[in-house]
């Protein structure tokens, strides 16, 4: 839902960035088109850039920084607009006001979006390099293992114990996911198998790597 918003806001942004494009180059019915839908488009924009704020907090911390410092400032600079639209009566100061809080919020926005898709790349490549060594568990001395692995979105955390060169349990200290928490799943078939590089769980690709890795490097960590 985060993604769905956040490319709703875009849309948004750019029918209202339009108005100026259209007006410039003298569309004059796209814009009054684009006259007639600003403040309805300006209103459903703030709303649901809310929506988009609401359901990304909670992954703020799996994200780059500069997406933040990013979203924040866009989302700042769409209230000061909104406001000053109102408190300024002067038209061209209003005018004036209003185009330049609106090329500040483009600036913002394009370093959000561009900032988002490096970072999304760069997950995807880590998540695509993880490799599950075959370990035999007979080599293993008994003990208490523990074992994180960090792929920026994703990340685990795990205690493992082994007893006779055989995981008697797992216990996942944390996973930090989005959508991947049927992943933990896996942990029950890594038992049962008594192998790592079991199947990954179906709809949960890269949680199932992730923790899988965790419990790798835990029990490497031996």
């Amino acid at each position: 839902m985060g993604i769905f918003s956040g490319i709703l806001c875009l849309i948004c942004f750019c029918l209202l960035l339009a108005k100026a494009a259209t007006s410039k180059l003298h569309f004059k019915n796209i814009d009054k088109l684009l006259l007639k839908i600003h403040k309805p488009v300006s209103l459903f924009c703030v709303i649901i850039c809310f929506v988009h704020i609401f359901y990304v907090v909670p992954i703020l911390k799996n994200r780059n920084m500069l997406i933040v410092i990013s979203g924040i400032t866009s989302v700042l600079l769409m209230v000061l607009l909104v406001c000053l639209c109102h408190i300024i009566k002067d038209k061209k100061k209003n005018l004036f006001w209003h185009r330049t809080m609106a090329v500040l919020m483009a600036i913002g926005i394009i370093c959000h979006f561009i900032s988002y898709i490096i970072d999304f790349n760069n997950y995807k490549q880590i998540v695509a390099d993880i490799e599950i060594d075959n370990i035999n568990l007979a080599n293993v001395a008994d003990g208490l293992y523990t074992g994180e692995y960090d792929a920026g979105y994703i990340y685990a955390k795990a205690e493992i114990k082994v007893k006779n060169g055989v995981i008697v349990s797992i216990n996942l200290l944390e996973h930090r996911n989005e959508r991947g928490k049927l992943a933990e799943n896996i942990i029950g078939n890594i038992i049962s198998e008594q192998k790592i590089d079991v199947d990954i769980i179906s709809g949960a690709t890269n949680s199932s790597n992730v923790i899988k890795k965790a419990i790798e490097k835990a029990v490497k960590n031996k």
